[in-house]
Formats: structure tokens, C-alpha cells, sequence
């Protein structure tokens, strides 16, 4: 989905809440310049240290506080850390910083609040215990530690599906919401 969102012509990109840099990776294929920014410091040591992080940026901060030129960057993106923050004043932060015609997308976690939203949660924890027993013996196997590093979690989200879905029509008219299996939502918006 975030990749699907990358505007042609597409120059300047940030990651908020890198973590250990995976998406920040893959996105240094199809943007020139890419930045991700995390607080947790091991998250930023690993991410610097993996082999493809090469003419990546990485910055050990919080992105509420850091510097960066408003309107300077062609994408903003966040995924699974916007529950970390203030998400209001993350969401207007993550708008200016984009130049007119610059996307946004976020993929987040909320917590249901009605019963429709209970029904794509039992699927998810199911598909997550298989998940975590799958990658464990992928590891195993591979040779590496059977838990890798975790970056610090939050759960569970301060949020609802209702209250993001509401938050995103406030501070980003127009945005696309989609809530998702596995407790996300996502958000992509395009800056007029």
C-alpha cells in the first residue's frame, strides 16, 4: 500500500518511527533521498548497520521535536508508530513537512470500540500466533536468534478505529482511510 502510493517523480521521503529500517530499505530503491527517524536508539544502530542502508539517513529522535524544513519532502511515511505519539500533532507535523502535491501514508494500530469491529480480530490473533511460530522456526533454521530485537511496543492502542477514522476527516480532508486485518488501519492523503 505505501509503495503503491509513491508519486511519480518522487524525491524526498521520511520514515517516522523507522524502527530497525526495513521500509526505509525499500524505499531507498524507488526515492533518491530517504530519511527514517526513530527515539529508540537500538532500532537506529541496527537499521545503520544493515548491509542495504547504505545512502540512507537515519536520525535517533523524536519526530515532534526534530528539525525539518516544512514543505520540504515528497512522501511522509508511518507504520505501527503513530499510536507511540500525540497522533493529532503527528498527523498536522507529517502534513506540513509535505510539499504541495507530496502523499502521506500511514499504515496504524487502533483498538476496536463496537462489536463490528471484534469480528477481523479473532482471525488476527490466530494468524499472528502462527505468524510468530513460522518466523521463529525460519530463524532457528537460518541459524540466527530464535527472538530478534523488538522494538518498544505500545498496546494496546490509545485509539479506536472511530477515533483515527474521525481524526484523519479533521486534520487530513480528504484522506483515504481502510481499516485492515491485524488491528491496522491506513491512512493516504495527497497534500492539494
Amino acid at each position: 500500500m505505501i509503495v503503491d502510493a509513491i508519486a511519480g517523480g518522487c524525491e524526498r521521503a521520511l520514515d517516522v518511527g523507522c524502527g530497525t529500517g526495513a521500509l526505509t530499505r525499500r524505499l531507498k530503491r524507488l526515492v533518491p533521498h530517504v530519511t527514517g527517524i526513530d527515539r529508540d536508539e537500538r532500532s537506529i544502530q541496527l537499521a545503520r548497520a544493515h548491509p542495504g542502508a547504505t545512502g540512507i539517513r537515519y536520525l535517533q529522535a523524536d519526530f515532534l521535536t526534530a528539525s525539518f524544513e516544512p514543505a520540504s519532502l515528497d512522501l511522509v511515511t508511518s507504520i505501527a508508530s503513530l499510536h507511540h505519539m500525540d497522533a493529532r500533532a503527528a498527523l498536522r507535523r507529517m502534513a506540513d513537512l509535505l510539499r504541495p502535491g507530496g502523499v502521506l501514508a500511514v499504515v496504524g494500530l487502533a483498538q476496536a470500540s463496537k462489536p463490528a469491529d471484534l469480528a477481523p480480530e479473532i482471525p488476527a490473533v490466530i494468524g499472528t500466533q502462527l505468524h510468530r511460530a513460522a518466523s521463529a522456526i525460519r530463524r532457528r533454521r537460518a541459524g540466527g536468534p530464535a527472538t530478534p530485537y523488538q522494538p518498544p511496543v505500545i498496546w494496546p492502542p490509545p485509539l479506536t478505529y472511530r477515533d483515527m477514522r474521525r481524526l484523519a476527516t479533521d486534520v487530513l480532508p480528504g484522506a483515504r482511510y481502510r481499516h485492515h486485518l491485524y488491528w491496522r488501519y491506513s491512512l493516504v492523503w495527497a497534500k492539494p
